[in-house]
């Protein structure tokens, strides 16, 4: 009999991010588990905001009651609530945190049970939102992974911090993404707690598709290339100056462009393309020259300093040479990264790259193998 686990993972599956919780997903059920992937929940206050394409897509996913992914292997579900923890009034009390749930409809509880994944081999809880899943299932061993600092995020709470503690010192393991996370975890008093860095579907990366895009018809060489969030997080300033001193390189974004579309500046060589299909990616990095990861250290150093770059993998995978900002954790693992610490040391590494001076790809390629998400996933099994 197939061994069972239940992932709440935060993102919703089709989502233009492929996060963590998303590969760790699709890593169980190659290894024949059955998997259930839960996200964060959507309320109706959620268009207060507006709506977009994403809450057009969660929404869409939750009125159709889930779907069934990769191939039939993964089922997923985004809950539906009256209320939603966040960083407002009312919604940011310890009592919403904590039961959320029994504002859901359908009950996300009597979702979880009709679906088979109420008793389960393994329990995965990616967010203080699923603090509940701990009363309310029966599980085996349990598992809480830390991927960011979350206090640094502008939805974080009084009520998700406390939780995150409590979550933490009830799972079998605590898992942490990044080693400046490492302090931070002790705090919360783990039984266990194991360094699990971000890892990178390998194969699919190095064996992508690497045709030509179509807008890279018209868009110059060289390409400095972003591909993610672009987020509070993101140095939309270093940008906007080094764009405008290298007129002859061009700046390409890729990822929900709402912020880049305010704080980019409209220069001739600044392109925001949007989100892309996943699958698509490859094509981009493929036929770019650097890989860029410009984030915001100087306002934002304590959520940049413990995040661990899954594009960094990505990049690397396609052989892309990668320009990334001096922050601790790409120090630590000593990743063949060129770091730069501010806007002129950008420009004269971005511009020695551009020109071709770089590692070689299959070196680049053979730190990124290192790092697939397959020998994670079997260790994560075996917990």
């Amino acid at each position: 009999m197939a061994k069972k686990i239940l992932i709440s993972g935060g993102l919703y599956w089709n989502s233009p991010f492929k996060v963590g919780s998303y590969h760790i997903a699709k890593g169980f059920a190659d290894l024949g588990w059955e998997v259930g992937f839960l996200s964060n929940p959507i309320s109706p206050f959620h268009i207060i905001n507006g709506i977009n394409q994403e809450l057009t897509e969660r929404w869409n996913s939750y009125i159709h009651g889930g779907t069934v992914e990769y191939n039939g292997k993964i089922w997923c579900y985004i809950p539906g609530s009256l209320l939603t923890p966040n960083n407002k009034p009312i919604l940011k009390s310890l009592w919403l945190q904590k039961n959320w749930n029994k504002l859901s409809f359908p009950s996300v509880l009597k979702k979880i049970k009709t679906k088979g994944f109420d008793e389960v081999d393994l329990l995965y809880i990616g967010s203080p939102n699923d603090y509940y899943l701990l009363n309310t299932i029966h599980y085996k061993k349990s598992i809480f992974r830390i991927a960011d600092m979350t206090s640094g995020f502008s939805n974080s709470t009084d009520a998700s911090k406390m939780i995150e503690t409590e979550i933490a010192q009830r799972v079998d393991v605590v898992l942490y993404t990044a080693q400046n996370l490492a302090e931070h975890v002790k705090s919360l008093s783990p039984k266990k707690a194991v360094y699990f860095p971000n890892g990178v579907n390998y194969s699919h990366f190095e064996q992508g598709s690497n045709q030509i895009p179509e807008e890279f018809n018209n868009i110059p060489h060289p390409i400095a290339l972003y591909v993610g969030a672009l987020s509070e997080w993101f140095d939309f300033e270093l940008v906007n100056k080094a764009a405008q001193k290298l007129p002859e390189v061009s700046f390409v974004f890729i990822g929900p462009d709402a912020l880049a579309k305010i704080k980019l500046a409209r220069l001739p060589n600044i392109y925001i393309l949007g989100p892309r299909d996943y699958n698509d990616l490859t094509k981009y990095m493929y036929n770019s020259d650097v890989g860029i990861i410009p984030f915001d250290l100087k306002n934002h150093s304590h959520l940049v300093n413990s995040i661990n770059p899954l594009k960094m993998y990505e990049y690397m995978a396609c052989g892309l040479p990668v320009l990334a900002v001096e922050w601790q954790e790409l120090i630590m693992i000593d990743s063949p990264v060129f770091l730069y610490k501010d806007e002129d040391e950008f420009i004269v590494k971005l511009k020695q790259l551009c020109s071709g001076d770089t590692q070689n790809k299959e070196h680049l390629q053979s730190f990124a193998k290192n790092q697939d998400w397959i020998k994670k996933i079997e260790f994560l099994s075996e917990i």
